[in-house]
Order: C-alpha cells, then sequence, then structure tokens
C-alpha cells in the first residue's frame, strides 16, 4: 500500500485499467495466451526486428566458431522465447496459489530442505528460460519468506503494476538497493530465500572482478556472494525443463552449502559456470536483447587469450 498511496488520483486510474486488462488476459486458456497472443507477439519482434543489432552482436561475441546463418537462426529462436516470457510476466495477475503451483513445479523440495536445514538461503538465476515463473517457490517452501529481488521502473504506474502482478502468497518485493539491509533487518524473525537474477550488468567499480564468460570477460553482481560468506548461506543454482509453453520443472542446484571454506568469487564462478553451460546447451533461452558487455575489462585482462 506504501507505493500506491504515492500515486496519484490519474496513475491510479491507469493503474486499475492495465490491472483489469492483465487479469481477465491471466484468465484466459494457456493456448490462446501462449499460441495466439505468444505467437502474435513473436511474429511482431521479428518483423521489427527488435534490437537484432545488439542480439547478432552479442551472439557473434559468445559464438565466435558459429557461422552467420546459425547465428541468424539462434536469434529468431530467442524471440520465440522472449515473446514466451512477456506472457510469463502477465500471466500471474490475480491466479490463485494453486494454479501458479501447476505451472512451475519444483521437482526436488525435499533436497532442497535437508541442504537448508531451517536456515536462510540464497537462490540466484539469469535471464534464461522461466525466470518469472521460479518466483512460486515461495509456495513450496511455507517455513521461509522468498524475497524476490528487483529493479524498480522509472514510470510509477508500471512499477506498482508488476509488483501487483508478482505479489503472491509468502512472498516480498524488495528493490535491489535495499536487499542487503532488508536481509539483516528481517532473517532472525523467520528464514528467508533471496532470490538474486545475477546475470545483469553491475554498476562498474574499481573492484570488480571479471569472470571468463561466453568468450568475453564479464563482470557479474557479487551480492549473493557476499551475503553468503558473511551469513554462512547455502547457494542454489536455478534451471528448468520446459514441458511446454507456460508450463515448467524447476531445479535447484546446490553449489554452496554455507560451511564450505571457499576463496573469494569462487561462488559466483561456480554460478557463472553453471548459467553457461545451460546458455551453451540451449543458447535461444538467453535474454541477448540485453546490452549486457558494455563495461571494458582492464588492459591485462583483454591481452590473455582465452
Amino acid at each position: 500500500m506504501e507505493y500506491y498511496n504515492n500515486l496519484s488520483r490519474w496513475q491510479k486510474i491507469q493503474l486499475g485499467i492495465l490491472w483489469a486488462i492483465c487479469r481477465c488476459f491471466a484468465l484466459l486458456p494457456r493456448v490462446i495466451r501462449y499460441h495466439v497472443f505468444g505467437y502474435s507477439i513473436y511474429i511482431l519482434l521479428r518483423l521489427l526486428r527488435y534490437r537484432r543489432k545488439v542480439v547478432m552482436t552479442n551472439l557473434r561475441n559468445s559464438f565466435p566458431d558459429k557461422s552467420e546463418k546459425e547465428l541468424s537462426a539462434i536469434c529468431n529462436r530467442s524471440y520465440r522465447n522472449l515473446a514466451e516470457q512477456i506472457i510469463n510476466m502477465i500471466s500471474p495477475a490475480g491466479i490463485s496459489d494453486k494454479e501458479l503451483m501447476r505451472r512451475m513445479n519444483f521437482v526436488n523440495i525435499a533436497d532442497i530442505c535437508k541442504v537448508m536445514d531451517g536456515r536462510s538461503a540464497i537462490f540466484m538465476m539469469g535471464h534464461y528460460g522461466p525466470w518469472e515463473p521460479c518466483s512460486t517457490l515461495s509456495l513450496y517452501l511455507e517455513e521461509h519468506t522468498l524475497v524476490a529481488v528487483y529493479h524498480a521502473l522509472h514510470n510509477k504506474v508500471f512499477d506498482e503494476l508488476f509488483r501487483r502482478i508478482r505479489n503472491h502468497s509468502n512472498i516480498e518485493l524488495v528493490p535491489m538497493r535495499r536487499t542487503m539491509r532488508h536481509f539483516i533487518e528481517n532473517h532472525k524473525k523467520r528464514p528467508m530465500i533471496v532470490g538474486l537474477i545475477s546475470d545483469q550488468n553491475p554498476t562498474a567499480r574499481a573492484d570488480m572482478h571479471w569472470h571468463k564468460f561466453l568468450h568475453q570477460w564479464t563482470a557479474f553482481f557479487d551480492g549473493g556472494e557476499v551475503m553468503a560468506r558473511k551469513y554462512n548461506l547455502p547457494v542454489f543454482y536455478f534451471t528448468h525443463k520446459r514441458l511446454r509453453a507456460g508450463i515448467y520443472e524447476g531445479y535447484m542446484t546446490c553449489i554452496y552449502d554455507g560451511n564450505e571454506q571457499v576463496e573469494p568469487h569462487e561462488i559466483t564462478e561456480r554460478y557463472v559456470r553453471m548459467l553457461e553451460k545451460d546458455i551453451n546447451e540451449c543458447p535461444e533461452l538467453w535474454m541477448w536483447t540485453h546490452r549486457r558487455w558494455k563495461h571494458i575489462p582492464p588492459e591485462e585482462l583483454l591481452k590473455q587469450k582465452f
């Protein structure tokens, strides 16, 4: 309500209209949402050549051994995935917990609980496949609160709209800048799961650590590792299996148990390797439309060969 009360009357009207549209859309049969609207969005993305130069540049740098024909095919398939993820972003609007769990079934909950043993934990994922539906993990681990970290949008109406869409049982939406403070203030009250999409381009700083990733030196958000090492939190990596459009199975792999002695940056490195493996196996599922490699690594790294 804090965010809603900060909106003007006209903004609240806009929000109400958009929410009603999203709510009606979410109630449509899956076939209509994904195969009618989803395919239409896919065709539109291809016709508009949405950020195609960005996508092709990223693909050429990431897969130097692939031909232009292969890269173009990956680009087109990535538009199909992007269309599906756009539908995934809207589809949870006002949907019941039972229906949300049907759309994303986590198959190794018992293994996750065994490792956590009642502790808080970090869950790291990338913009790979269905990142939005994975927040339904909060419905499977009821003894924990899922902290879904997000980037606040500049448009207040759309920011509140997506907060509403993502807000279901046992979840707290926290802006990225407040993640650490929120954890410190609340983790002793109830165990928490901090969900981080860690493959975005971080803010440039002098002490950034660089990882070899897709044939390029790449910087990653390291907030998950910082929290894990400071508070001895287990860290899990999310991946998935697509059963059909909008229906998935989620898997969590432990990459740090919270007790192992590791070198600085090792936890992030393990995350990077798992994400890279997934991308190499099915590259069209990653979000290539982002200008991911904005920062220039130090000159001594550029001289090194992969």
